[in-house]
């Protein structure tokens, strides 16, 4: 479905009312999730090294996804489950690839990048991820790239230009890295969100257990063969890593699967243009980071390209 038009994958029109409203508020849901993800990665790797981070994360959030199928499969009644999709090997497969190519190995690169760089800067280096989702979308779903469409993705590049463009006057090799880091991570997202709607149907709920579960095992095996157990973790970065597991990771995922179905992969990748407002209120409120003109500036530019990117089209007049 096309939230910006209002037309089911069906071809029928929908509710603008409930259809494209339930839409966005899905959306803000997931920018307010993710935008916090940066700041619990940042607390999260005080005391706990990139690789095991992910790995707590993504194996939380199986445990919690796997909590969540028990107890429905407990409250809805046998006939009713009959009806939905089954999980077949082909599905495994597909949300296997994702849980490890568009999820583990993302998160790994972000969790690393979190050692040199901001809170804010890698939100605005994750908004690469429209950019890309438009391309990708274009050339292998239904889910056309047009001006309109073009523009706001543009304005919204421009934007994560404007903050991004101190980090490189200051010169720091460490900054680069993370931030080479980060925008190799959001083209990997891209990859899943365009790979997630072209996946066999599977329950939401499901098909996230999968990716999640996936990416745990392989950040597993990455964690015990790059880095040592953090022995002396603390209490407020494994809090960090659970929350992250909870949220950003398991219900997320549930959410951002349910929505790539509904409104498309392109209408799902603005969250990554989004989130930097929250994401830049937490660091420089919470985590004491500065707060520059560039950001302000950058975050007025991808405000404006959501906005145009996203317009519903005018109806001509009859």
């Amino acid at each position: 479905m096309d939230t910006a038009e209002g037309i089911t994958d069906a071809g029928r029109p929908a509710s603008r009312l409930s259809g494209h409203t339930l839409s966005w508020a899905a959306l803000l849901l997931l920018v307010v999730i993710w935008g916090s993800t940066f700041a619990g990665i940042r607390i999260g790797v005080e005391t706990i090294s990139p690789a095991w981070l992910v790995t707590g994360r993504l194996l939380s959030g199986t445990f919690f996804l796997g909590f969540w199928i028990l107890g429905s499969r407990i409250m809805r009644p046998v006939a009713r489950r009959s009806d939905e999709p089954r999980v077949s090997l082909k599905a495994i497969g597909w949300f296997g690839l994702i849980g490890i190519g568009a999820t583990a190995i993302p998160f790994v690169l972000y969790a690393h990048a979190a050692e040199s760089v901001g809170s804010a800067v890698m939100a605005i280096c994750n908004g690469g991820t429209p950019f890309a989702t438009v391309l990708m979308a274009h050339f292998f779903t239904s889910d056309r790239l047009s001006a309109r469409r073009l523009v706001g993705v543009i304005m919204g590049f421009l934007g994560l230009v404007v903050l991004v463009l101190p980090e490189f006057r200051e010169g720091a090799g460490a900054s680069l890295i993370g931030i080479l880091l980060a925008i190799f991570g959001a083209w990997l997202y891209a990859v899943g969100n365009v790979a997630t709607r072209l996946a066999p149907r599977v329950e939401p709920v499901l098909s996230s257990f999968i990716i999640v579960g996936m990416g745990g095992i392989v950040a597993l095996g990455y964690a015990l063969a790059m880095e040592p157990f953090p022995v002396a973790a603390s209490a407020q970065s494994i809090t960090a890593m659970i929350i992250l597991g909870l949220l950003p990771t398991a219900f997320a995922m549930f959410v951002y699967v349910w929505l790539i179905r509904r409104a498309g992969p392109v209408f799902v990748s603005f969250t990554t243009y989004m989130s930097p407002l929250w994401a830049t209120g937490l660091g420089v409120i919470f985590l004491g980071e500065p707060l520059y003109w560039s950001m302000v500036g950058a975050l007025a530019l991808i405000l404006a390209g959501v906005a145009v990117a996203n317009r519903p089209a005018r109806r001509p007049i009859v």
